[in-house]
C-alpha cells in the first residue's frame, strides 16, 4: 500500500501489515493494541517535529521489525534533539494523563496502559545507539567534541550497558527468576554497541 501524507510518501509492505494482524489476531493478554497505540503516539511525535521544523522525511517504509525513513539531512543539532525528544515526550506525556485518570477514577487498566506508556518512553531515552536518547546524546558530544569522538563514547556506552543488562538477566536465571525481556534487550544493546556507524 502506497499514501502520501503531508508530502511524505508513505509504503506500507503487505508482511508488515500481516505481522500486525497476527500479532493482534494472537493477543491473550489485552496489551498488544494499547502497546500498538503508544508506538503511534510515539512515532508520530517524531514526525509532527519533523514536519514543525520543515524537515520532513522524503518517504517513510513500513516493513516488519523496521520502519525505515528518508529524512532530509538536517543541519541543526538542535532540530535534531527536538526530533529525537518528541517521541519519549509524547510518551510521559501520555503516561502522566493516564496516570491522573487512574488517580481520579481507579481504573487499574488505566493504570497499566499509564505504565506502558511510562516504559516506553523511559526505554527510548536510554542514552544508547538506535534509541532517543543515543540520538540526542551522540548530537550533544559531536557538537563539542566531533564526530570521532561522539561513535567511540557512543560505542561505549552502548557496550557497558548492554553487558549490565545481561549481567542482571544471567543473574536472575541462576536465581530462578528468568526474564526473557532483559536478554532481548542485551542482545539488542550489544548488537548496537558493536555496529559501527
Amino acid at each position: 500500500m502506497k499514501f502520501s501524507f503531508l508530502g511524505t510518501k508513505i509504503y506500507v509492505s503487505f508482511f508488515f501489515m500481516a505481522a500486525i494482524t497476527l500479532m493482534l489476531a494472537t493477543d491473550r493478554t489485552g496489551y498488544m493494541l494499547p502497546t500498538l497505540f503508544a508506538v503511534i503516539v510515539h512515532e508520530a511525535a517524531h514526525l509532527f517535529v519533523m514536519w514543525v521544523q520543515d524537515s520532513a522525511p522524503l518517504s517513510i517504509r513500513l516493513i516488519p521489525a523496521s520502519v525505515q525513513i528518508n529524512q532530509k539531512f538536517s543541519f541543526s543539532p538542535k532540530n535534531d534533539i527536538l526530533i529525537a525528544a518528541a517521541g519519549p515526550v509524547a510518551n510521559l506525556t501520555l503516561s502522566a494523563c493516564l496516570y491522573f485518570n487512574y488517580a481520579a477514577f481507579g481504573n487499574l487498566t488505566v493504570l497499566y496502559y499509564s505504565l506502558l506508556n511510562l516504559i516506553i518512553g523511559g526505554f527510548n531515552l536510554l542514552p544508547v545507539r538506535g534509541l532517543d536518547g543515543g540520538t540526542i546524546l551522540y548530537t550533544l558530544i559531536c557538537k563539542f567534541w566531533g564526530e570521532a569522538k561522539a561513535a567511540l563514547i557512543m560505542r561505549l556506552v552502548t557496550l557497558i550497558l548492554a553487558v549490565a543488562v545481561i549481567f542482571v538477566a544471567v543473574t536472575l536465571a541462576f536465581r530462578h527468576k528468568f526474564n526473557i525481556s532483559f536478554f532481548i534487550v542485551g542482545i539488542y544493546l550489544l548488537v548496537m554497541g558493536l555496529m559501527k556507524f
